[in-house]
């Protein structure tokens, strides 16, 4: 087990045909996504667990906003689903496409290069004011590619130096505008049926939760929230040997206590990556109990 930290969809939830179940609006839809990233700590949070995946360096979200791209030759703006500037003043733009578009590719590159000729330039020594931008989409459709998860540097070929023998030289490497796509239908990432049975890396729950929104309940999402919370215990407890009392305090608050099976089932897992031993389990469960956050089972 290994869920993301928090739910994105808290707010949204709607009674499904007066049975009293709770579920929760579809990512998928537009004014489900843009309530899901609405939080920049879970839209930094999913930009950097893709950006991990591929090896890039982690963001900072300082700003978000809306991201207007002029249209040539018609006097008009445009505009994306998702834009956010870093505090390196990079651009992260966000697309969500539910149905096969032939010119997606297209319309998500034009927007990516229109932001990146349209950057602000206060003179000086201009290359360190230009910054990268990053375009990320979510497709809910198959794609003709059988790697669904994919990285491209779009502009990444340039060159005008001759050789002495009168050939151009190998081509110079230009970074600058990156794009990620993630296929949601069929085996994107992996084949991962809901409701889920076993370990999800963090990508993976990223997917899932993206996928099936629409068919979480209040359980499902307050076992998200738990298990965000224990993690954080964990990984405070590594760094400092103890429980804060305002997480305490909080936990205590909400009357979800950590049931001991649960903290075991969180606990083996970092057991099994090595972060801590099974002596150390047991002195945080103990720290648990002496907080009064732990549960009887």
């Amino acid at each position: 087990m290994n869920r993301y930290n928090g739910p994105p969809f808290e707010g949204f939830d709607m009674p499904v045909n007066g049975t009293g179940i709770t579920h929760f609006i579809k990512a998928t839809s537009n004014v489900g996504f843009k309530a899901m990233l609405s939080d920049p700590e879970i839209a930094e949070s999913l930009i950097n667990e893709l950006f991990k995946s591929i090896h890039l360096a982690p963001i900072r979200i300082a700003d978000e906003g809306r991201l207007e791209v002029p249209l040539q030759g018609h006097g008009s703006f445009t505009g994306v689903d998702y834009h956010a500037i870093t505090t390196k003043r990079e651009h992260i733009i966000i697309e969500m496409q539910m149905i096969r578009h032939d010119n997606f590719d297209k319309r998500v590159l034009f927007y990516a290069a229109s932001t990146f000729a349209n950057q602000e330039f206060e003179g000086g020594e201009w290359a360190p004011q230009i910054k990268d931008v990053y375009t990320i989409q979510f497709v809910d459709y198959f794609t003709q590619d059988s790697n669904p998860v994919k990285y491209y540097e779009m502009v990444n070929k340039l060159s005008l130096k001759v050789g002495q023998d009168g050939q151009l030289l190998p081509y110079e490497r230009i970074s600058g505008i990156y794009w990620i796509q993630v296929e949601l239908k069929g085996e994107s990432i992996r084949d991962i049926k809901f409701p889920v049975q076993g370990e999800l890396t963090e990508l993976e729950w990223w997917w899932y939760v993206i996928k099936y929104s629409n068919q979480f309940d209040s359980d499902e999402i307050e076992c998200c929230k738990l298990e965000g919370e224990l993690k954080g215990l964990l990984d405070g407890f590594i760094d400092f040997q103890k429980i804060p009392p305002t997480a305490a305090k909080r936990i205590k608050e909400t009357e979800k206590l950590l049931p001991r099976s649960f903290v075991e089932e969180v606990g083996n897992h970092y057991i099994n990556e090595g972060k801590i031993s099974q002596e150390q389990l047991e002195h945080f469960i103990e720290l648990l109990r002496e907080n009064g956050i732990l549960a009887i089972d």
